[in-house]
């Protein structure tokens, strides 16, 4: 199981307390922290990604207040957002997030038709307090036979800064070793050149992914793809989420959904191919040959049939990396393909806002079949009701909107969940919701 690290602790202003309002935002600056009006609020919406590094937003506003009379931005000012809508306001914890002010935009007249003709509107985009880390300075340093896990802690730890924060750092540990040396790469270089290579050692395949979410308020994760995908996180909403004719809880009712279908421009990955390397103290050239079925064998799937049938090609795609060792490039063909081929089917919905939800978290979906259903039965569809992973969550505030609080889930589908077709190859590894609230992996 994953490690917390750091307890979760992390800097709250403490000087905005939400009442009957779903959410509030402050500018902190220089001089003196100011609170927004609701109703000034034309944009605001943060991202966090398994995909991505850091959480990013844009918030959008009316500036009555004339903000700029106290002096230029600098790029030290601070965004708090303060959000909950869990139970009543009385017994709800407000969570809040602050983040750094990345870009600020044009700052324009608003024109006459909103207040006044004076009043400016001004577009901020934020990042975490991480994005700096990441992304602007660059280092040079050694490790020795130290495994891949410990050093990506290091970076993330002393170079990044996690342990700063006193969040919870969420680690599934490597099971191989190697040098490694920092050329004077920035951190998020180097951790993506760590990611392809790592093999965890609870999920036993490459895949890392490094992303910050608001699970428990903000948490710091180093996880592989089937991780994520298995029950060893046991983050299940128990409660299924379905559509607005079903009956269900209203806070995991469906509003909008629609999907992205799958892209045969991938195809020629996913069929499979040839990884070269370089073996310097043999002097011989390596070729690793990874296929469509190597990799849904050891990949853990939402759903009893991939998406594709044995389409194995191994002259599909030639990839030359230079690494020395053979494990290594099972490791990076692995890690390709599954990135690929867990972003094939994707689904997007928008529900009301809810801050149980973070990205990396899986839901079960209650499909209703378009068979119109007779009596109180209501038929599902076999094929696309089951378990989904979150990989993003856009929350989206509107205080003027049915519903100030929106977000849009983009969910993994990696597998269907039942059909009968003979074509499609059958999954090795299926994690499946079984009636009774069991979860079970099935293996073949």
């Amino acid at each position: 199981m994953p490690r917390s690290e750091f307890p979760t602790d992390y800097k709250k202003t403490g000087q905005v307390q939400l009442t009957k309002q779903v959410f509030n935002v402050m500018l902190i600056t220089e001089n003196q922290p100011i609170v927004f009006d609701n109703a000034d609020i034309v944009e605001l919406y943060f991202i966090e990604d398994i995909f991505k590094f850091c959480i990013t937003g844009k918030l959008t506003f009316n500036d009555r207040y004339n903000i700029m009379q106290y002096g230029p931005f600098t790029g030290n000012e601070k965004i708090a957002i303060i959000y909950s809508v869990a139970g009543e306001p009385k017994i709800r914890k407000n969570r809040e997030l602050i983040f750094d002010i990345w870009k600020v935009g044009n700052i324009q007249q608003a024109g006459p038709g909103i207040r006044e003709e004076s009043e400016s509107l001004i577009t901020m985009h934020f990042v975490d307090p991480f994005y700096t880390g990441f992304f602007l300075r660059k280092y040079s340093r050694s490790w020795r036979n130290e495994k891949y896990s410990q050093i990506m802690k290091d970076i993330l730890n002393n170079m990044v800064l996690f342990k700063s924060g006193g969040r919870t750092f969420n680690v599934e540990e490597s099971s191989n070793n190697t040098d490694f040396i920092i050329p004077y790469w920035s951190p998020h270089t180097a951790m993506r050149w760590l990611m392809r290579r790592a093999r965890g050692i609870e999920s036993g395949t490459s895949g890392y992914l490094c992303f910050n979410n608001t699970n428990q308020g903000f948490a710091h994760n180093l996880l592989t793809m089937n991780y994520l995908l298995s029950d060893i996180g046991r983050t299940l909403d128990d409660v299924p989420y379905a559509f607005s004719k079903s009956v269900v809880s209203a806070e995991n009712k469906i509003l909008e959904w629609w999907i992205s279908g799958l892209d045969r421009n991938s195809n020629s990955v996913l069929r499979g191919g040839t990884w070269r390397g370089y073996d310097f103290s043999k002097k011989k050239l390596l070729d690793h040959e990874h296929v469509y079925s190597n990799g849904a064998d050891n990949t853990i799937m939402l759903g009893r049939k991939t998406l594709y049938n044995q389409m194995d090609d191994n002259s599909s795609s030639n990839m030359i990396v230079g690494d020395g060792n053979d494990d290594i490039l099972d490791s990076i063909s692995y890690n390709d393909w599954a990135k690929r081929y867990n972003m094939q089917f994707i689904l997007n919905i928008i529900v009301e806002g809810n801050e149980k939800r973070f990205a990396g978290q899986q839901i079960r979906i209650e499909w209703p079949d378009n068979v119109r259903n007779i009596g109180d039965t209501i038929p599902f569809n076999d094929l696309l009701k089951g378990k989904y992973l979150i990989k993003s969550v856009t929350h989206s505030f509107n205080p003027g909107g049915t519903f100030p609080y929106r977000q849009r889930l983009v969910l993994i589908k990696n597998a269907y969940t039942n059909i009968d077709s003979e074509i499609l190859y059958k999954a090795k590894q299926a994690n499946l919701f079984q009636e009774g609230n069991q979860q079970q992996i099935l293996r073949r």
